[in-house]
């Protein structure tokens, strides 16, 4: 895992492409441009709708798009943002956009296309009436209208049923909405604001994709209502792309690592079934009903032909023979009236005569990040590897720069380099994702422009339109400005153009608690976007703190020059919570946003401006003691959390895991999933629990009930479920108040568990050893009690505690109350 925010060096970061990552450029093979002259001749649409990132079905896009050749597209509500991570330390917003890109990444692999609405994935809910006090229901079924009329789909497909069978409050919400949704983008008083940019559409039919966890034998479909259902063999085999469809759906699933959604590709037979919800009702074919040929556009006969006689003529081992039937093509389409399908095949048919004949076009910058107002310097290269004459006629610009009349004919494996110019213009936006520009709801982002509600990512800062004659046919390209990076262990290496400010800041920490009345040093790092960069850097605080000196001046030479300020923050005397902000100032303007990356290898690395901001709280936690062992889980910052308050905390080696070594701890914490994703704890494992034989503590936070790594690890038995409490404020209830978890060395009321957040526990055990003692209860309200959120063993001479309580989420969170209640859990026995 990469994930920075600029603490000091990050601008190097960007600045250095080997620290970054990305994909190479898709060059298609021979028989993948066949596949797309064959996809030419089928018009038809299909949409697959659910709630979350990873609730899509990829064998059935990988089929719908690559056997069947329909425009398939996924619609997820949300981009998961209040879901886990396996594999990095992101979480809500950032998690967000990280899983945003797995998808993105999936799609290039199964096929597909996809949508998003403006809906925040807020965690966990058990109803769809919970939902919707969070969700605006109106605005997300305005989104879901929005993308039936914008891709028309023939087809829709909900992923879930619209009850409690679909497992989870969100996805009974996405059922629901997509009902209604399915009515009204053919309703022209429903929504009438997007009809200046879209007509209305009525799809054929809504189906519901059935046989998931609320059906886990198929053939029991088949049993009961066999004649309500369409099934559909999915696992087919296509020998275009040398794969099945099951061995798509592998690598597309396996794109969601943050999910730890790794998994081997199948082949052989795998049926779907799909049963009828609205519209007309199918026979055999979920597209029964529906032209998906060229006989669905009036005129169009001799597209249809022409297209069949370029796949007939196509040779594997020279592409480019095609050329002059594609072009004929698309003169045949030129002269069709203009419509949805002449508009999308055109679009389809350009790329694939420029994949046929070899025409690679690129536009590439020479920093991967600018400021507004600066000048970006890019090169352009193209070169057309075939005999068919191309000529780049004209060259138009972006930011009102004049077009360049060109002239100039590619020859055939000449290449052709062009450096250049363009201005950046003043007030060119940040290269924020475009969804977290602007403070939303609890539910909701907050997307004003129509037009960019759906879109899965940003536009490219930059594009290029190449206007080419290629053979006497005019086609025209837009080409993306990209950075391109020679990384000496990858390669290749290419990553979006960034605009940025011209300084960022950022504060050291996420939250600063103050346990006593001391004085904290807050590091600020300040950090130039550009060359010659000057001003002053300041924090602003709440009433009742003081910090000194009250402002630093900074002064930075060179794009990417440092400079740090240490502040020193005095607490008030009483309770308080507040936010300390960072400012830069600047040419008269103020700046407060730092620099984030997210950099991994399976996705391209992305950047955000979050606020340079942190949480400081004043609170009074007694402690009785202080070196802490802990082993890390998924994506864990309980260690540094605890480390806030004065708690000296070794991540735990290895070779640190012996009787004799682990004695010196006065507790060890095992972090969030680490049953689901450390292997070593097979191993080591009974020496923990020895370690607690022999008087220690041992903390072991929530695990999942899918995935363990082992299942018995506790020194009691308890059975795992996935029940949880999703109300952060549900009412707390004490079982055993005179236990020293909830009276030493702090006093817990129930003031302790005011100002949670996203939840108050996951995945707790449904029964468990008498053995074991639980300490409190809780329940979502009209839910069941839950009483395991907490749980502690006497063993040996020592104590084991299990508790699925968020704290994973509550101590980076800067939740005051969490932060007592741990403390006296690490101090059992003491």
């Amino acid at each position: 895992m990469k994930r920075f925010l600029l603490t000091g060096f990050l601008l190097i970061q960007i600045m250095t492409p080997i620290q970054l990552h990305a994909q190479t450029l898709y060059k298609p093979s021979s028989s993948k441009i066949l596949q797309s002259i064959q996809k030419l001749n089928v018009l038809g649409n299909v949409l697959y709708f659910g709630a979350h990132p990873d609730d899509e079905n990829p064998t059935l896009i990988a089929y719908m798009a690559n056997e069947k050749l329909y425009n398939t597209a996924y619609f997820s509500l949300t981009r998961g943002d209040g879901g886990q991570n396996m594999i990095g330390s992101e979480m809500k917003e950032n998690l967000g956009i990280l899983r945003t890109q797995e998808l993105l990444q999936a799609r290039k692999i199964d096929g597909g296309q996809q949508f998003f609405s403006r809906a925040v994935d807020f965690g966990f809910s058990k109803s769809a009436e919970e939902v919707f006090t969070i969700w605006d229901k109106e605005k997300l079924l305005s989104d879901a209208v929005w993308v039936i009329r914008k891709f028309k789909p023939d087809l829709i497909i909900s992923r879930f049923p619209p009850d409690e069978r679909a497992g989870h409050g969100q996805h009974i919400a996405s059922a629901l909405l997509v009902e209604e949704a399915f009515e009204e983008a053919g309703d022209p008083t429903k929504f009438p604001e997007q009809l200046q940019f879209v007509p209305i559409w009525k799809a054929k039919r809504l189906v519901w994709n059935a046989g998931m966890w609320w059906n886990q034998r198929r053939d029991k479909v088949d049993e009961k209502e066999a004649e309500e259902y369409i099934k559909v063999d999915v696992g087919g085999f296509n020998p275009l792309l040398g794969k099945s469809y099951g061995e798509i759906a592998a690598e597309s699933r396996s794109l969601h690592r943050s999910q730890g959604f790794g998994t081997v590709g199948f082949r052989g037979t795998l049926t779907e079934y799909f049963k009828h919800v609205k519209g007309e009702k199918a026979g055999h074919d979920l597209m029964d009903g529906v032209s998906t040929d060229w006989t669905r556009v009036k005129g169009a006969q001799e597209v249809s032909k022409l297209i069949l006689e370029a796949e007939d003529s196509f040779k594997l081992t020279n592409p480019s023979r095609v050329v002059p039937q594609l072009l004929a093509i698309k003169t045949a389409l030129e002269k069709l009236p203009d419509g949805y399908w002449k508009q999308t095949k055109l679009q389809d048919l350009n790329k694939v005569i420029q994949d046929a004949l070899g025409l690679f076009i690129q536009v590439t910058s020479t920093d991967n990040s600018y400021t507004p107002g600066q000048k970006m310097q890019f090169q352009i290269e193209a070169i057309n590897r075939s005999s068919i004459p191309v000529t780049i006629k004209k060259i138009n610009f972006p930011f009102g720069k004049k077009d360049s009349i060109i002239n100039s004919e590619l020859a055939n494996n000449q290449d052709f380099i062009l450096s250049d110019s363009i201005e950046i213009p003043e007030n060119t936006e940040y290269s924020q994702p475009y969804w977290l520009r602007k403070n939303g709801s609890a539910g909701l982002f907050n997307i004003d422009k129509q037009q960019e509600r759906g879109v899965p990512e940003n536009k490219p800062v930059a594009e290029l339109t190449f206007n080419l004659d290629i053979a006497g046919s005019f086609v025209h390209y837009n080409i993306p400005v990209i950075y391109q990076k020679t990384d000496p262990i990858l390669g290749e290496v290419y990553q979006p153009v960034a605009i940025t400010p011209p300084v960022y800041v950022s504060v050291n920490e996420k939250v600063y608690l103050f346990d006593r009345q001391i004085d904290k040093k807050v590091s600020v790092v300040v950090k130039a976007g550009k060359d010659n960069v000057a001003g002053d850097i300041k924090l602003k605080i709440p009433d009742g703190w003081r910090v000194s000196p009250s402002s630093f001046a900074f002064k930075l030479k060179t794009k990417g020059a440092e400079q740090c300020a240490d502040f020193q923050l005095f607490p008030p005397k009483e309770a308080s919570e507040g936010e300390i902000i960072a400012e830069a100032s600047f040419e008269n303007k103020a700046y407060d946003r730092s620099l984030g990356l997210i950099n991994y290898n399976h996705i391209p690395s992305q950047v955000y401006f979050p606020q340079a901001k942190a949480k400081v709280v004043k609170v009074t936690i007694s402690k009785t003691n202080g070196l802490i062992g802990y082993i890390k889980g998924a994506g864990d910052l309980v260690p540094a959390s605890l480390q806030q308050i004065g708690y000296n905390v070794v991540l735990l080696e290895d070779s640190d895991i012996s009787d004799e070594k682990l004695q010196k701890y006065d507790a060890v914490v095992i972090g969030v999933k680490a049953y689901n994703i450390v292997e070593r704890l097979k191993v080591i494992n009974p020496v923990l629990l020895h370690y607690v034989e022999n008087g220690g503590n041992l903390i072991v936070q929530y695990n999942s009930d899918q995935g363990l790594l082992m299942q018995d690890f506790g020194p009691y038995p308890f059975k795992f479920s996935s029940k949880r409490v999703t109300v952060e404020g549900a009412e707390v209830r004490f079982l055993k108040p005179d236990c020293q978890a909830l009276n030493y060395p702090n006093k817990i009321t129930q003031k302790d568990f005011d100002g949670w957040v996203q939840e108050r526990s996951l995945y707790q055990p449904e029964s468990w050893s008498e053995k074991y003692e639980a300490v409190i209860s809780c329940n979502d309200p009209g839910s069941e009690k839950l009483d395991s959120g907490i749980l502690i063993a006497k063993y040996g001479k020592g104590n084991y505690v299990y508790t699925t309580m968020s704290w994973f989420r509550q101590l980076p969170a800067g939740v005051p109350g969490a932060y007592r209640i741990f403390s006296n859990l690490i101090s059992l026995g003491r």
